[in-house]
């Protein structure tokens, strides 16, 4: 609730005697009316005890003529000092009477509440009504009147026009507040309009990249599957004179053995030998080609009893030693996947061992989750700047003539290690031997 200080008491008496100017400023603007009449009724009523200090003080403006309480009124609202109410008298010559200034005034500032005075039946209340219609800021007051009737008007009519200003006030503020959440609703729905339209284009550009990939996919198998139909049709096609060759030059080896001498053998050798290559050549390629095109089923594989096996298989020199260094564990997956990797591993270390005594180790940790396999020689060693190289396809560091090498081994390690969920890599340093690692997970 407002404080009393805060309430607007502001009375303009419009009337052309200065008598009455005088009788409302001792009616309003003192302490000294006398109110015990009303207040010994309001404690009979409500048993309450009469308190003269509740009296309220009002502040009094006078004008003599309707046209100067009209500027008064404009003054005050320029000021954002209204007026609350008027007591105006109906006759007031030579100028405007009580219901024209009435009018006039209730045209610049409606709020105001008023009470007209009269001593005279000048007017009939159908005829007020149809001159200022009916309205509620209108009270008629008859002189002579009561000073208590004078004080409570005043009194309930300014309290009124407070409160009818507080519910002014108190209705803008709610206008305001609707304005503004109207305001930021608009602007949500305007972003969420803005979102619903980017996420329909990102899903239409969705939607296209889905079927571009769905007909870049199907490029691709019928691709693949040319690839595979021209891998078989070229290994036999390339197969076949690659035997003819061998046979022809084993014929000749053996028929004119003693018409060659050194060198003509030695060069038949090397002709059987290339023929031979070119055959495990095209044979590692195919291997590749069919690396992760299908899925062999997996089993519990014993890893010691796999690298038993390869060894007696791979029969190393008598100068090279393999030894598993440790107890391999056993694991579920693709059996004939993980004897492709040790093989390659195993024969590459045997081939480029160069020591008169030749050591290769087999040794498996677990980390995280994951099992790291190591093939150690003590072999030449390799250049950092070869480490990636030499998993590429067709990648060799010796010359084919000298180490009977396709250049795929390797190759075909680093993929089927990431074909079961794992990596392949190297370590070496030249002429410190090289480890070669693979990971599988448990």
């Amino acid at each position: 609730m407002i404080k009393e200080c805060q309430r607007n008491r502001r009375v303009l008496v419009i009337d052309d005697s200065e008598s009455i100017h005088e009788d409302f400023r001792a009616i309003l603007g003192s302490s000294n009316v006398d109110t015990t009449t009303l207040d010994e009724a309001k404690a009979a009523i409500f048993s309450e005890i009469p308190n003269s200090s509740e009296q309220i003080s009002f502040e009094i403006e006078s004008a003599l003529q309707g046209q100067e309480g009209l500027q008064k009124v404009k003054q005050s609202l320029h000021e954002n000092r209204p007026y609350a109410m008027a007591f105006v008298d109906v006759r007031m010559p030579p100028g405007w009477d009580g219901i024209d200034t009435i009018k006039q005034i209730w045209q610049e500032y409606p709020e105001l509440q008023v009470v007209i005075c009269t001593a005279y039946s000048d007017y009939k209340w159908n005829d007020i009504v149809a001159k200022l219609g009916q309205t509620e800021r209108l009270v008629i007051l008859k002189k002579p009147f009561d000073n208590v009737e004078v004080y409570q008007l005043a009194s309930a009519l300014t309290e009124k026009w407070n409160l009818a200003r507080q519910a002014s006030l108190k209705m803008e503020q709610l206008e305001q507040i609707v304005q503004e959440r109207t305001e930021g609703h608009k602007e949500a729905n305007g972003h969420l309009k803005q979102e619903i339209a980017e996420r329909e284009h990102a899903e239409e550009e969705l939607e296209k990249l889905n079927k571009d990939l769905q007909s870049t996919i199907q490029k691709l198998e019928r691709a693949n599957k040319e690839l595979k139909e021209f891998a078989h049709i070229a290994a036999h096609d390339l197969k076949s004179p690659l035997r003819a060759i061998g046979t022809l030059a084993d014929w000749i080896s053996t028929d004119y053995a003693d018409k060659f001498d050194e060198q003509g053998k030695e060069r038949v050798r090397l002709l059987l030998t290339r023929a031979k290559q070119m055959s495990a050549l095209i044979d590692d390629i195919l291997r590749y080609s069919r690396l992760g095109q299908s899925s062999p089923e997996k089993q519990e594989v014993d890893f010691n009893a796999i690298l038993t096996e390869l060894i007696d298989e791979i029969d190393p020199p008598e100068n090279i030693e393999i030894i598993v260094d440790n107890e391999l564990p056993t694991i579920t997956c693709e059996k004939i996947h993980i004897i492709q990797i040790f093989r390659n591993l195993l024969t590459n270390a045997v081939k480029y061992i160069d020591k008169p005594r030749g050591q290769i180790k087999v040794r498996c940790v677990e980390q995280d989750s994951f099992w790291i396999f190591s093939v150690v020689d003590n072999g030449p060693g390799i250049d950092k700047k070869y480490h990636e190289k030499i998993f590429k396809v067709f990648q060799t560091l010796t010359p084919c003539d000298k180490v009977k090498s396709t250049g795929i081994g390797l190759s075909i390690v680093k993929k089927l290690a990431e074909v079961n969920s794992g990596r392949a890599w190297v370590e070496s340093e030249i002429g410190k031997g090289s480890t070669f690692f693979f990971t599988l997970p448990k």
